[in-house]
């Protein structure tokens, strides 16, 4: 299977250690064309330190900041399966739209927005992201998955998205899902044929019904487990983990690798 898949680093990003643990969780069966879009300007304190030395412009060292962001992925050293080219051009809202339009999946390195504002500026990436996401941490080993349950489709797509793209070997890491307490009869039939469609996929499954709010009961299952997870999740209850206040956020959720699946 062909896929396409947009890589959002930065000029600050380790490339070769950004391929490595994309590589981790990318199915090997697969043929992937990457297409590096640089989404970070954060070079501030160096060009303030820069600027001290030379009369360059800001927007020439930015201009040399990309150029060394563009030789940095031509350089990499990819699987035969893997395709990799640079976005050169200006990357705009419109550009981002038209290309995540046509991806399978947008992997970005969480790793490079560091501070409060960052992770803002995250947010608001991700929301103008027209496909499935990933965000991946520095450190994103995997011991176990966590998955809401969304109502309508959208869990059954998050889950067929998750075995289209990742690796099996994730499949057989144990799964937990949390549901809402069904509001009709067929709702709970729709949520046992679910459930019947997980097991022949997901060896290890762990199933509780919510009673307190969904992002309540999302950090409390997270935090549950010293294990590191990787988190299943919808667009609404995914942007809602990244927007949580700096207390709650920080527990594990922003070094934990976040799928949101994008309808």
């Amino acid at each position: 299977m062909k896929q396409k898949i947009l890589i959002g680093a930065g000029i600050q990003s380790d490339l070769e250690a950004l391929y490595q643990r994309i590589d981790a969780f990318l199915n090997p069966m697969n043929e992937y064309f990457f297409t590096f879009l640089c989404v970070d300007g954060g070079t501030e304190n160096e060009l303030i330190e820069a600027a001290t030395y030379s009369s360059r412009s800001t927007d020439s060292l930015n201009l040399l900041k990309k150029l060394e962001f563009e030789l940095e992925v031509e350089g990499l050293k990819v699987s035969s399966n893997v395709n990799a080219e640079v976005f050169k051009s200006e990357l705009t809202e419109s550009s981002l739209a038209g290309l995540s339009g046509v991806a399978d999946l947008f992997i970005v390195d969480s790793s490079i927005f560091r501070n409060d504002n960052g992770w803002v500026e995250l947010t608001g990436l991700i929301h103008r992201v027209n496909c499935p996401v990933l965000v991946l941490p520095k450190n994103a080993k995997v011991d176990r998955l966590i998955m809401v349950h969304e109502p309508e489709h959208h869990s059954l797509h998050i889950v067929k998205d998750f075995l289209k793209i990742f690796k099996p070997d994730l499949a057989e890491l144990p799964l937990s899902v949390l549901f809402n307490f069904p509001e009709d009869e067929e709702q709970t039939e729709n949520e046992k044929f679910f459930v019947d469609y997980l097991k022949m996929a997901f060896p290890n499954i762990g199933m509780q019904l919510m009673v307190e709010d969904t992002i309540n009961e999302f950090f409390n299952e997270l935090n549950s487990d010293n294990d590191k997870a990787m988190i299943l999740t919808g667009t609404d209850l995914g942007e809602e983990i990244l927007a949580c206040p700096k207390t709650i956020a920080d527990c594990r959720a922003k070094s934990s690798p976040l799928f949101i699946y994008k309808k």
